[in-house]
């Protein structure tokens, strides 16, 4: 209905309107019927965008009415202390037209003003004074008057038809009205008198045109629109305030703090139980907006109570998805968070892949690097060792910051993975000056296997102390924080001789937490080269073989088993990367000191 309003017949009707108070005469008795105004406008409650469209209906003459001279400053038509009467005068007068009598030989009254239905008794042309027909003019233009003259010159043509020619006082200074006149007031005056002529009402072709609809700020004929979505909007308002939290923790607290930067970064969180809602939600009142979930798993009926983004309504009819039931919470708590469920079963060590699953899991582990790929920050946060694998290997060959949370009873670990630098091409562990970084699996000497098959009850589900996970959760988020705000990002060294460097001082490579005793510990550990996850020889195996190499991983394949006494027993990534030689070595010299009885060397060993 807005936009099919018919513009033209507004416009005509208020023109109509504007005659009819003229011929009738109330006009002169009320002049503001000459300057009605029409409003058409539309709120989209939905957008909190509002629509308005002003018209001011001018009377337009057909011919038009002319300028006979150029508009003058009223302080150049009259001399100085008129302009102060002048002024006085008005202090008096309410009407937003009137007629006005100027005789500069009266000093003590040289202005006379009053209404229009007093035109016989101010009007004069005799002597040497000068009357003219007046307005309050809203233009704030230097020579031009302002829409409302055209239809006081309608009602003069109508009701003085006599009159062919008059100076006409566009009155601008009613906020100097009252004010003690000196100089400084003089200068600030812009009011302007113009010389009309009036084309006379038998002249006129025409006097229906009405013209007036106001044009937008882009002096286009098209309503105005004021979005007030950042105000009134809920969703806005909560943004708003999340974003306010954080810089006041800016303004007070921490000035050289980054807040784009977290606010930027793409988290994807692999797991989405208790470590991943805790891990969430301290993400979320960081600011971040892009938050992917990727779980196997459905909501259990013991999983509310200990992960916060899960109700009991999500456990019912076999449980909702675990990863979208964590997005669409994280969505209902904060509207504005891009937040992104994955159901996947991640592909593992030591978990066969059959024939029938070759393809899916072709196809799972492409998804899963592009997931890696498209994300700045990598959470491992899964029950079990071996699902935390490949994401750690993907994150190691992308170059992105992997972050390590793992539970035990009453103990916790929250480690970031070293990354190697652009220019080492997987080469080796060197990082510049500093020896890179190990990642969860750099200090097992054993490669990751399947741990989850035939296990019991209690070694199905995460055993630990309710309070354990959100301290761990918030350790590693913070952790995060700390690597983002420092100069060098991941592959800031662990605290040394720069502590001071970032807003948050140097991120430490890993923190050890303990429920027993409360105690805290960091840690430094170094990069292993026969590491099964991110050491050069399986980075460079993923690179040159691709699915080939996951897919001998995952089926513990030998390429040659010949030197194996029991094929099965020995690991394809331990192979690869050597551990099966140190663990062989190991062996053959625990059996040479067996065979050789002697104590001293078994305690050299």
């Amino acid at each position: 209905e807005f936009k099919k309003a018919d513009k033209s017949e507004l416009l005509r009707t208020a023109g109509a309107e504007i005659l009819e108070a003229v011929r009738s005469g109330q006009a002169t008795k009320s002049p503001e019927l000459l300057w009605p105004f029409l409003l058409l406008s539309f709120a989209d409650l939905k957008k909190y965008h509002f629509y308005h469209w002003f018209a001011f209906p001018a009377v337009t003459a057909d011919p038009p009415d002319t300028v006979s001279a150029a508009p003058v400053p009223v302080s150049t038509f009259v001399s100085k202390p008129y302009l102060a009467q002048l002024l006085a005068a008005f202090a008096g007068a309410s009407q937003s037209a009137f007629i006005a009598r100027y005789s500069p030989h009266a000093p003590e009254a040289p202005w006379h003003i009053g209404p229009l239905s007093k035109w016989d008794e101010i009007y004069s042309t005799v002597d040497d004074s000068i009357s003219m027909l007046g307005f309050i003019d809203p233009s704030s233009h230097s020579t031009r008057p302002g829409w409302p003259l055209r239809n006081l010159l309608t009602w003069l043509r109508h009701c003085h038809p006599e009159i062919t020619n008059i100076p006409v006082l566009c009155f601008r200074d009613t906020a100097l009205i009252g004010h003690k006149y000196d100089e400084q007031l003089a200068q600030q005056c812009e009011s302007i008198v113009v010389s009309v002529n009036v084309t006379p009402a038998a002249s006129l072709e025409s006097e229906c045109q009405v013209s007036g609809w106001e044009r937008n700020e882009k002096q286009k004929l098209l309503p105005r629109i004021v979005n007030l979505s950042s105000t009134m909007d809920p969703v806005r308002l909560a943004e708003s305030a999340l974003d306010l939290n954080l810089q006041l923790m800016r303004w007070r607290l921490a000035p050289s703090i980054d807040l784009a930067k977290i606010a930027g970064t793409r988290a994807l969180l692999i797991g989405a139980g208790t470590l991943g809602a805790y891990t969430a939600r301290a993400l979320l009142a960081w600011g971040m907006r892009k938050i992917t979930f990727v779980d196997s798993g459905r909501v259990s009926f013991s999983n509310p109570p200990r992960q916060p983004l899960y109700e009991f309504v999500d456990t019912l009819d076999g449980g909702k998805p675990k990863a979208e039931a964590a997005a669409s919470s994280m969505r209902r708590i904060f509207p504005n968070v891009d937040a992104q469920g994955v159901q996947m079963s991640i592909p593992m060590p030591g978990h066969t892949v059959s024939p029938a699953e070759l393809e899916r899991t072709r196809a799972t582990v492409e998804q899963l690097e592009q997931l890696v790929k498209s994300h700045d920050a990598v959470f491992l946060l899964t029950d079990s060792r071996e699902s935390r694998w490949l994401p750690t290997m993907l994150g190691t060959l992308h170059r992105k910051i992997v972050i390590c949370v793992a539970l035990g009873f009453d103990s916790f670990v929250a480690m970031r993975h070293g990354i190697y630098t652009q220019g080492d091409d997987f080469a080796g562990t060197d990082n510049g000056q500093n020896m890179r970084l190990g990642c969860y699996f750099c200090n097992d000497v054993v490669a990751p296997t399947d741990s989850l098959s035939d296990r019991t009850l209690d070694q199905q589900c995460t055993v630990t102390r309710p309070g354990l996970a959100p301290i761990a959760s918030g350790t590693a988020v913070e952790l995060l924080t700390t690597i983002l705000q420092h100069p060098q990002g991941a592959e800031a060294p662990p605290p040394g001789g720069n502590d001071d460097a970032g807003a948050f001082g140097a991120p430490e490579h890993q923190i050890r937490g303990y429920l027993a005793g409360f105690r805290q510990h960091a840690i430094v550990g170094q990069a292993s080269s026969m590491c099964t996850a991110c050491s050069p020889i399986v980075v460079n195996a993923y690179r040159q073989h691709g699915f080939e190499f996951l897919l001998r991983a995952f089926n513990n394949t030998l390429e040659d088993a010949s030197h194996c006494s029991t094929a099965e027993n020995v690991s394809y990534l331990e192979t690869l990367t050597g551990l099966a030689a140190l663990h062989r070595q190991t062996d053959d010299m625990l059996e040479a000191i067996e065979w050789s009885g002697s104590d001293d060397d078994f305690e050299a060993v």
